[in-house]
């Protein structure tokens, strides 16, 4: 496939997408997922939810947008987030695809072709990560903070891009444990102040869409979550922490069970 690509552009002075779809020469939008697997995981009805979710994005990106999902499994945390995968949205003109040099091609033509790569990439990569994966090391660390810093910093995004937080929002690393110890999670204007946070602040945010998809649990201020009270303290904490670091009213989405609610 890359050779006869290259046998085109050189041919016919016309560049063609690589395999996920992406014209990396051109302008390309970027969109982040940060998916949460840490357990406990999602239930069924909200992973159907998710799902559905991420169909709609993977249908509504822009042409060349470059969708890529980190998640929190063992061989992704590090200062250098790296995506599980990425895909990049289609064209859905010829027009769109002459503005970067490609072949122009039929409405007919482009629409089969976002479904064969829905199909051959985008669903397979979509369902592996919201499978249960039982061997995976990594299964309760939940660390948010210092992922969004790793994603700002490595990640090439730009006023105008999104980044998406698919999580329970109860943080849990070696720096910080929300909901778990005493004291760690107290309101932002508070955490702000500590040491711990200068080690894990981000970089600006500033014009960057930020969208959170909070996973509901049950037993707030029980058991294991006994040091946070209400899913209210939770949200108010990282819509102020994303607000303190430019974010432009960041939006929340509660996936609860079985349905997605603004």
């Amino acid at each position: 496939m890359g050779g006869m690509g290259y046998m085109a552009w050189q041919s016919m002075g016309k560049v063609t997408a690589d395999q996920v779809g992406c014209f990396a020469h051109a302008l390309q939008p970027q969109t982040v997922v940060l998916l949460d697997v840490s357990e406990p995981r999602f239930n069924d009805e909200q992973a159907r939810s998710l799902k559905r979710y991420l169909d709609q994005l993977y249908n509504s990106l822009d042409f060349n947008e470059r969708l890529s999902v980190v998640t929190t499994a063992e061989d992704q945390i590090s200062s250098v987030p790296k995506a599980r995968f990425h895909v990049c949205g289609q064209a859905t003109s010829a027009a769109e695809l002459e503005a970067v040099n490609a072949e122009g091609a039929s409405a007919g033509f482009l629409a089969k072709q976002k479904q064969r790569l829905y199909e051959k990439v985008f669903a397979p990569a979509i369902a592996a990560v919201l499978s249960p994966d039982a061997a995976s090391r990594q299964r309760y660390q939940s660390p948010i903070l210092e992922m969004v810093k790793g994603i700002r910093h490595f990640q090439p995004l730009r006023p105008g891009d999104r980044l998406i937080v698919v999580s329970d929002l109860i943080q849990n690393s070696d720096s910080v444990q929300f909901c778990r110890t005493q004291n760690d999670m107290p309101p932002f204007s508070v955490f702000s102040k500590r040491p711990v946070y200068g080690r894990l602040k981000p970089d600006s945010m500033e014009g960057i869409d930020v969208e959170l998809l909070m996973i509901q649990r049950h037993g707030y201020g029980q058991g294991e979550f006994s040091y946070c009270y209400s899913e209210e303290e939770l949200s108010r904490f990282w819509r102020d922490y994303f607000s303190a670091n430019g974010v432009d009213k960041p939006s929340l989405i509660r996936i609860r069970h079985g349905y997605v609610e603004g």
